[in-house]
């Protein structure tokens, strides 16, 4: 397993000016839908299991930054 990396070197390539693509993260997630649809019309449970596994992570993931983005822009105030 790789090194975690050092947060100071990262922000000297201007990782605080990354942002975040909300429509190519809507596209991925879209499509792992249409492949975990696809893989339950296989029937294969292995398979399933995989895809299915990942869309929950990819859709977890994409609303935790959205959460984390929406308090940066209430300010102090916890978005509901």
């Amino acid at each position: 397993m790789s090194e975690r990396p050092d947060l100071k070197e990262l922000e000297e390539y201007g990782y605080e000016s990354w942002g975040y693509d909300f429509a190519q993260a809507q596209r991925i997630i879209k499509a792992m839908d249409c492949l975990r649809s696809e893989a339950l019309k296989g029937n294969a449970e292995e398979i399933v299991t995989m895809v299915d596994a990942n869309f929950r992570l990819l859709v977890t993931t994409y609303y935790c930054i959205l959460r984390y983005e929406m308090t940066k822009l209430a300010g102090n105030e916890m978005v509901q």
